[in-house]
Protein backbone atom coordinates (compact mmCIF):
# COMPACT_ATOMS: atom_id res chain seq x y z
CA UNK A 1 0.00 0.00 0.00
CA UNK A 2 1.34 3.61 -0.90
CA UNK A 3 1.58 6.40 1.32
CA UNK A 4 -1.13 7.91 0.03
CA UNK A 5 -3.87 5.03 0.43
CA UNK A 6 -2.29 4.76 3.78
CA UNK A 7 -3.10 7.89 4.71
CA UNK A 8 -6.52 7.81 3.23
CA UNK A 9 -6.98 4.77 4.89
CA UNK A 10 -5.87 6.10 8.88
CA UNK A 11 -8.16 9.05 7.92
CA UNK A 12 -11.06 6.45 7.75
CA UNK A 13 -9.93 4.77 11.01
CA UNK A 14 -10.09 7.58 12.79
CA UNK A 15 -13.34 9.07 11.59
CA UNK A 16 -14.82 5.50 12.76
CA UNK A 17 -13.43 5.53 16.09
CA UNK A 18 -14.76 9.17 16.48
CA UNK A 19 -17.67 8.08 15.49
CA UNK A 20 -18.00 5.14 18.01
CA UNK A 21 -16.72 7.42 20.52
CA UNK A 22 -19.53 10.28 19.80
CA UNK A 23 -22.26 7.14 19.51
CA UNK A 24 -20.58 5.70 23.08
CA UNK A 25 -21.74 9.56 24.52
CA UNK A 26 -25.08 10.06 22.91
CA UNK A 27 -25.65 6.49 23.58
CA UNK A 28 -24.86 7.59 27.46
CA UNK A 29 -26.78 10.77 27.15
CA UNK A 30 -30.01 8.64 25.88
CA UNK A 31 -30.04 6.42 28.45
CA UNK A 32 -29.81 8.75 31.45
CA UNK A 33 -32.50 10.79 29.73
CA UNK A 34 -34.83 7.94 29.47
CA UNK A 35 -34.24 6.19 33.05
CA UNK A 36 -34.97 9.83 34.91
CA UNK A 37 -37.89 10.61 32.55
CA UNK A 38 -39.74 6.92 33.10
CA UNK A 39 -39.97 5.06 36.19
CA UNK A 40 -41.92 1.51 36.09
CA UNK A 41 -41.63 -1.59 35.40
CA UNK A 42 -42.30 -1.54 31.65
CA UNK A 43 -40.15 1.89 31.52
CA UNK A 44 -37.26 0.02 32.42
CA UNK A 45 -37.78 -2.91 29.43
CA UNK A 46 -38.04 0.09 27.19
CA UNK A 47 -34.68 1.42 28.57
CA UNK A 48 -33.25 -2.12 28.43
CA UNK A 49 -34.47 -1.88 24.73
CA UNK A 50 -32.50 1.20 23.69
CA UNK A 51 -29.91 0.09 25.55
CA UNK A 52 -29.54 -2.90 23.45
CA UNK A 53 -30.59 -1.03 20.43
CA UNK A 54 -27.42 1.47 20.68
CA UNK A 55 -24.88 -1.63 21.83
CA UNK A 56 -25.85 -3.19 17.90
CA UNK A 57 -24.65 -0.29 16.47
CA UNK A 58 -22.08 0.18 18.61
CA UNK A 59 -20.74 -3.69 17.56
CA UNK A 60 -21.15 -2.86 14.17
CA UNK A 61 -19.11 0.37 13.86
CA UNK A 62 -16.65 -1.62 15.93
CA UNK A 63 -17.13 -4.58 13.57
CA UNK A 64 -16.23 -2.16 10.78
CA UNK A 65 -13.03 -0.90 12.46
CA UNK A 66 -11.75 -4.90 12.88
CA UNK A 67 -12.41 -5.16 9.30
CA UNK A 68 -10.82 -2.59 8.12
CA UNK A 69 -6.92 -3.42 9.54
CA UNK A 70 -4.99 -5.70 7.60
CA UNK A 71 -3.94 -8.63 10.33
CA UNK A 72 -0.36 -9.53 9.98
CA UNK A 73 0.12 -12.83 8.46
CA UNK A 74 3.22 -15.78 8.39
CA UNK A 75 5.80 -15.11 5.61
CA UNK A 76 5.82 -16.56 2.61
CA UNK A 77 7.86 -19.70 3.01
CA UNK A 78 11.13 -20.18 0.99
CA UNK A 79 9.43 -23.00 -0.90
CA UNK A 80 6.60 -20.84 -1.69
CA UNK A 81 9.45 -18.38 -3.31
CA UNK A 82 10.87 -20.41 -4.86
CA UNK A 83 8.24 -21.38 -6.78
CA UNK A 84 6.72 -18.19 -7.51
CA UNK A 85 10.42 -17.40 -9.06
CA UNK A 86 9.77 -20.51 -11.12
CA UNK A 87 6.64 -19.91 -12.21
CA UNK A 88 7.36 -16.39 -13.36
CA UNK A 89 10.78 -17.34 -15.17
CA UNK A 90 8.54 -20.58 -17.06
CA UNK A 91 5.52 -18.19 -18.06
CA UNK A 92 7.21 -14.94 -18.77
CA UNK A 93 7.90 -16.05 -22.35
CA UNK A 94 7.66 -18.50 -24.54
CA UNK A 95 9.77 -21.60 -24.30
CA UNK A 96 11.35 -23.98 -27.26
CA UNK A 97 13.01 -26.93 -27.41
CA UNK A 98 15.81 -27.48 -29.86
CA UNK A 99 14.37 -29.32 -32.88
CA UNK A 100 11.32 -26.70 -32.27
CA UNK A 101 13.91 -24.05 -33.39
CA UNK A 102 15.41 -25.73 -35.92
CA UNK A 103 12.51 -26.53 -37.61
CA UNK A 104 11.76 -22.95 -37.88
CA UNK A 105 14.77 -22.37 -38.90
CA UNK A 106 14.78 -24.99 -41.44
CA UNK A 107 11.45 -26.57 -41.88
CA UNK A 108 12.50 -29.72 -44.06
CA UNK A 109 16.63 -29.94 -41.93
CA UNK A 110 17.99 -33.30 -41.61
CA UNK A 111 18.97 -32.43 -38.54
CA UNK A 112 17.13 -29.64 -36.73
CA UNK A 113 18.89 -29.89 -32.98
CA UNK A 114 22.45 -29.03 -34.79
CA UNK A 115 22.07 -25.43 -35.10
CA UNK A 116 21.17 -25.04 -31.27
CA UNK A 117 23.75 -27.38 -30.47
CA UNK A 118 26.45 -25.14 -31.57
CA UNK A 119 24.68 -22.15 -30.49
CA UNK A 120 24.61 -23.71 -27.42
CA UNK A 121 28.60 -25.02 -27.43
CA UNK A 122 30.01 -21.55 -28.52
CA UNK A 123 27.61 -20.04 -25.31
CA UNK A 124 25.42 -17.86 -27.46
CA UNK A 125 22.78 -19.11 -26.10
CA UNK A 126 21.21 -20.80 -22.63
CA UNK A 127 18.75 -23.17 -21.97
CA UNK A 128 16.77 -24.83 -18.87
CA UNK A 129 16.50 -28.68 -18.32
CA UNK A 130 12.63 -29.16 -18.24
CA UNK A 131 11.32 -32.70 -17.83
CA UNK A 132 13.84 -33.91 -19.19
CA UNK A 133 14.29 -31.50 -21.90
CA UNK A 134 16.29 -28.52 -22.65
CA UNK A 135 14.24 -25.52 -23.77
CA UNK A 136 15.33 -22.05 -24.58
CA UNK A 137 13.15 -18.93 -24.17
CA UNK A 138 12.14 -17.05 -26.84
CA UNK A 139 13.78 -13.84 -26.26
CA UNK A 140 17.47 -14.82 -26.88
CA UNK A 141 16.19 -14.91 -30.36
CA UNK A 142 15.14 -12.06 -33.11
CA UNK A 143 12.42 -12.65 -35.28
CA UNK A 144 14.50 -15.42 -37.72
CA UNK A 145 15.44 -17.20 -34.61
CA UNK A 146 19.31 -16.77 -34.70
CA UNK A 147 20.75 -15.84 -31.37
CA UNK A 148 20.61 -11.95 -30.53
CA UNK A 149 24.62 -10.94 -30.31
CA UNK A 150 23.72 -9.35 -26.67
CA UNK A 151 23.28 -12.94 -25.40
CA UNK A 152 26.67 -14.18 -25.31
CA UNK A 153 27.94 -11.18 -23.92
CA UNK A 154 25.03 -11.19 -21.02
CA UNK A 155 26.20 -15.06 -20.79
CA UNK A 156 29.86 -13.79 -20.42
CA UNK A 157 29.41 -11.44 -17.70
CA UNK A 158 26.85 -13.91 -15.36
CA UNK A 159 29.59 -17.00 -16.09
CA UNK A 160 29.34 -18.48 -12.98
CA UNK A 161 25.11 -18.23 -12.93
CA UNK A 162 23.54 -21.34 -13.77
CA UNK A 163 21.17 -21.49 -16.21
CA UNK A 164 18.27 -20.96 -14.58
CA UNK A 165 19.45 -18.59 -12.46
CA UNK A 166 20.36 -16.90 -15.62
CA UNK A 167 16.82 -16.80 -16.80
CA UNK A 168 15.49 -15.60 -13.23
CA UNK A 169 17.64 -12.49 -14.29
CA UNK A 170 16.39 -11.81 -17.51
CA UNK A 171 12.62 -11.76 -15.99
CA UNK A 172 13.42 -9.65 -12.97
CA UNK A 173 12.20 -6.37 -12.72
CA UNK A 174 16.06 -3.63 -12.91
CA UNK A 175 15.92 -0.63 -11.88
CA UNK A 176 19.17 -0.07 -14.41
CA UNK A 177 16.78 -0.36 -16.90
CA UNK A 178 14.20 2.18 -15.66
CA UNK A 179 12.16 -1.23 -14.06
CA UNK A 180 12.40 -3.04 -17.44
CA UNK A 181 12.68 -6.78 -17.35
CA UNK A 182 16.47 -7.52 -19.47
CA UNK A 183 14.08 -9.68 -21.37
CA UNK A 184 11.74 -6.91 -22.53
CA UNK A 185 14.75 -4.57 -23.76
CA UNK A 186 17.28 -7.06 -24.86
CA UNK A 187 16.40 -6.88 -28.43
CA UNK A 188 15.77 -3.22 -28.69
CA UNK A 189 18.74 -1.80 -26.02
CA UNK A 190 21.29 -4.36 -26.19
CA UNK A 191 24.17 -2.45 -24.57
CA UNK A 192 21.81 -1.01 -21.58
CA UNK A 193 21.10 -4.92 -21.19
CA UNK A 194 24.85 -5.62 -20.85
CA UNK A 195 25.74 -2.62 -18.78
CA UNK A 196 22.73 -4.08 -16.01
CA UNK A 197 24.54 -7.54 -16.51
CA UNK A 198 27.46 -5.61 -15.40
CA UNK A 199 25.90 -3.56 -13.13
CA UNK A 200 24.18 -6.39 -11.48
CA UNK A 201 27.27 -8.66 -11.59
CA UNK A 202 29.45 -5.92 -9.60
CA UNK A 203 26.96 -5.41 -7.12
CA UNK A 204 26.80 -9.26 -6.39
CA UNK A 205 30.41 -8.93 -5.69
CA UNK A 206 30.65 -6.01 -3.70
CA UNK A 207 27.03 -5.98 -2.08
Amino acid sequence: MNTAAKESSNDAMQALVTRIDSMREASRLVIDRVALLLGGSEDKVLTLQVREAISDLERQSMQALVDGVEPKRAPATRIELEKRAIDAVLQGTEWSSAAEIGQRLHAKAANPHAAVSRWSQSGRIFGIDHRGKKIYPAYIFDTTWQPLPAVKRVLEILDDYSPFRVAAWFESTNSFLGGKRPREVISSKPSAVIAAAEDHKVGAVHG
